[in-house]
């Protein structure tokens, strides 16, 4: 447990705002110390995302209204709101490591490494008398096999706010119709095999299942040969509204990125050419 910041034994866990508050405003002080503070091997080490909270409006109208976009401040607000704290430079950072990288018991060292992936977790967190430990779920483990974690079942716009990435499977999408203002959500797998208004039941099998990923894919189609005709007529019906109103398509978005892409590459070679300029001068 000494090894845990936000934990100090297993009759004394974070819990509530409170505890999250002072987890993340003493990991602003220690980041203050800097060399001098006992975590500083740990937290100098951390590589943090850059989680959407952190970009600038020109960057967050590249969304084009598409979540995380309306809340992409809502941990920054809930800091200033509940901590009451001042939020600069190393409350942002602890902030955002906070975000990305705590567990149910606060900040652990080295457990915070390991990824994410619903469909192949093979691992999670234990705590008991003496500490916390790493279990092993879903059969043995092979040597040089990732351990993997779940951060829970969340829609892609969620991990991508406050982790960063869109898991590549299970991803779980959601999004509210134009016209009625119905939601509507599907969970993506590889080559195109989706399950459409997944039930609590289905999602849950998913974040517990530890399964090839075949079977994964033949659930999905069996669930949705389970729906009557007229929802999956409404979802298509949605999707289709939805897609169409976006100021772009898919393939122009992807001649923007392309472009985009390029014009990178020629800025990088530019500074390139003047750092050799300066130098040779």
């Amino acid at each position: 447990w000494k090894l845990i910041i936000g934990s100090t034994g297993i009759n004394n866990q974070m819990h509530g705002q409170g505890d999250m508050c002072r987890v993340v405003q003493d990991m602003a002080s220690e980041i203050r110390l800097g060399s001098d503070s006992l975590w500083y091997p740990y937290l100098h080490h951390i590589e943090l995302p850059r989680l959407p909270a952190t970009w600038g409006q020109s960057a967050l109208n590249e969304l084009q209204g598409l979540p995380p976009a309306q809340n992409a401040n809502r941990h920054i607000n809930w800091f200033r709101q509940t901590c009451e704290g001042e939020l600069d430079d190393a409350a942002m950072q602890s902030l955002v490591a906070f975000i990305s990288r705590a567990n149910e018991v606060g900040m652990n060292p080295i457990y915070d490494l390991l990824n994410h992936h619903n469909g192949k977790r093979n691992a999670k967190l234990s705590t008991m008398e003496e500490g916390v430990q790493l279990l092993v779920v879903g059969g043995p483990v092979e040597k040089g096999q990732e351990l993997l974690l779940s951060y829970g079942v969340k829609t892609a716009s969620t991990m991508y706010r406050d982790y960063s990435f869109v898991e590549d499977w299970p991803t779980c999408w959601n999004f509210k119709d134009r016209t009625s203002g119905d939601n509507f959500a599907f969970v993506l797998f590889p080559d195109g095999v989706a399950a459409i208004n997944p039930t609590a039941d289905y999602l849950k099998q998913i974040w517990h299942s530890n399964t090839a990923l075949v079977e994964y894919q033949a659930n999905a189609r069996k669930h949705v040969e389970s729906l009557p005709l007229g929802d999956i007529d409404r979802f298509t019906l949605a999707a289709r509204n939805h897609l169409d109103g976006f100021p772009t398509s898919l393939q122009e978005d992807r001649s923007i990125l392309v472009h985009r892409q390029e014009d990178l590459v020629k800025q990088e070679l530019t500074m390139a050419g003047d750092a050799s300029d300066a130098e040779d001068i």
